[in-house]
């Protein structure tokens, strides 16, 4: 699929506010400015806008780069509301998955269906008899905690004022803040398994349960569950190009092949504009960015910051990296026996969430080690592929170690290695599997580097461990240099689409 956004329009001189990046981030926060009134021009060295939500082709079929599951976005749920305050309600359309995840590990299988958390729960009950008191107690705090989220995301109080009322009436988010997610759920339960089998998607997290903050997990754990994943008809390309449509319908620019060469930063400390390659330079008196905050760094110039910025921004904590295999079949999935319910099927070996993931760090994925999962992209939606026809997606976590640093040949030998190892296990889950591919392409941390320039290929920014995670702990929004702001991954609550679409509300609510 290729982006039907056309570089007609002419750049001025002037903006109110520049974008640097058209991540979904960015087009979020430029579509709510936008239609405010405000001119705002968007500027992103690729040829189609997105970031990690847009689409490629191959032959008959069209992948989605990264879109495993959107969550929550049915109408009248709190994440919907995103989607609404952008303008593309009516632009989009959202496909449900019948199963949010189907789990296996051991001798537990579980699908967790649409929308229906009280048959999860019943699952759970089932695996865990002993457990079904403490079952029952975690949810219904967790439940009060997700309702305390969507209080202060959705607020419509100033965001000063959400601050301070959050002590009195959000008060779960200061109370969970220390908490990991292992560490929440042991205020329930000590048994490890089901702990494992709750925290069974932590991969699409970045980080295993006993260092991944409960706070970023907290939210989207409980709207999958309650409100369901989603696809996008056509690819998430389809939601990028209805937010630059917005945008440009509300008097902005969005400048597409055009890489930023300087933020421009006057004597007095503040933003003056910015420099690219088709523009020129372009003045605005406020500058937001969707890329990596070292990136942001490089493009203003590191004198311009004091040395303890650059001491906080060395000890951020990167984000692991990711391995994604695109598969395209000459036959439909129901051919090979995949049951259409089927979408994101996890496995598990039996070995600890922290000992797969040192693995993963140090790319041990070959020996059975580690978890990986299938995502049955067109048994949602099969737009994305040609009548008769299939795709479907291999993923799991790697550490970025040795990646970029390899020879051509070194590279394409461990690249091919490594969708090899993948082919092979979907292969004994998927029989006569190889037999029907016809096309087959993989992204691994050199790929996401070489699209998005984030260091060592992270795919989640910065990670999300208790230091870097929360209203108070995750990098700022606001630099501190006048005018300069981040939005994104990198800055609260985080990576994911509904994550950095709520990153760019954050930011309009808070500062414009």
């Amino acid at each position: 699929m290729v982006s039907n956004i056309k570089q007609t329009k002419k750049v001025d001189s002037q903006y109110d506010v520049i974008f640097v990046g058209a991540g979904l981030g960015s087009l979020s926060a430029a579509s709510m400015i936008a239609q405010k009134g405000k001119k705002v021009l968007v500027v992103d060295k690729h040829n189609i806008p997105g970031g990690y939500a847009t689409n490629f082709s191959r032959k008959d079929f069209d992948f989605d780069v990264s879109l495993h599951s959107f969550d929550g976005v049915v109408k009248g749920g709190d994440s919907y509301k995103v989607i609404e305050l952008t303008g593309v309600a009516d632009k989009v359309e959202f496909l449900s998955h019948k199963t949010l995840y189907h789990f296996q590990q051991g001798d537990i299988d579980i699908k967790a269906k649409h929308r229906d958390i009280e048959d999860y729960k019943n699952q759970l009950f089932h695996y865990f008899p002993e457990e079904k008191d403490n079952i029952i107690r975690l949810f219904k705090e967790a439940d009060k905690n997700y309702k305390d989220m969507c209080g202060f995301l959705f607020a419509k109080l100033p965001f000063w004022l959400r601050f301070l009322a959050t002590p009195f009436f959000f008060k779960r988010i200061l109370k969970y803040e220390n908490d990991t997610v292992d560490s929440f759920f042991s205020r329930f339960t000590q048994n490890e398994r089901l702990k494992a089998v709750l925290s069974a998607q932590w991969s699409y997290y970045g980080l295993p349960a006993k260092d991944l903050a409960f706070g970023y997990f907290s939210y989207p754990f409980i709207d999958y569950l309650r409100n369901g994943g989603y696809s996008i008809k056509g690819g998430s390309q389809k939601l990028s190009d209805a937010l630059v449509e917005v945008i440009e319908s509300n008097g902005g620019t969005v400048l597409l092949s055009s890489p930023v060469t300087d933020i421009i930063v006057n004597e007095k400390g503040r933003v003056e504009g910015i420099e690219s390659k088709r523009s020129g330079v372009v003045s605005a008196d406020k500058v937001v960015c969707n890329i990596s905050p070292h990136a942001v760094v490089s493009l203003v110039g590191k004198d311009k910051f004091k040395p303890r910025f650059h001491t906080k921004l060395e000890a951020q904590k990167m984000s692991i990296s990711g391995f994604q295999v695109y598969l395209g079949l000459d036959c439909s999935l129901a051919d090979l026996g995949v049951k259409e319910d089927e979408y994101i099927r996890f496995f598990a070996p039996m070995l600890s969430q922290r000992e797969q993931f040192e693995c993963l760090q140090k790319g041990e994925v070959f020996d059975g080690k580690t978890g990986w999962s299938i995502n049955y992209f067109s048994n949602v939606d099969d737009t994305l592929c040609a009548p008769g026809k299939s795709s479907l997606g291999l993923f799991t976590l790697i550490g970025s170690i040795d990646w970029h640093s390899l020879s051509k040949m070194e590279y394409r030998e461990k690249k091919q290695q490594l969708t090899q190892m993948l082919i092979d296990k979907a292969a004994e889950q998927i029989p006569n599997l190889k037999d029907h591919i016809v096309v087959c392409e993989a992204g691994s941390p050199r790929t996401m580097t070489k699209f998005t320039n984030n260091p060592g290929g992270s795919i989640y920014g910065f990670e999300q461990n208790l230091k870097q995670s929360g209203l108070f702990r995750r990098f700022p929004q606001k630099y501190p240099i006048k005018g300069l702001y981040q939005v994104g991954a990198y800055t609260f609550p985080g990576a994911g689409f509904i994550g950095t679409m709520l990153s760019g509300k954050t930011l309009v609510d808070r500062y414009f």
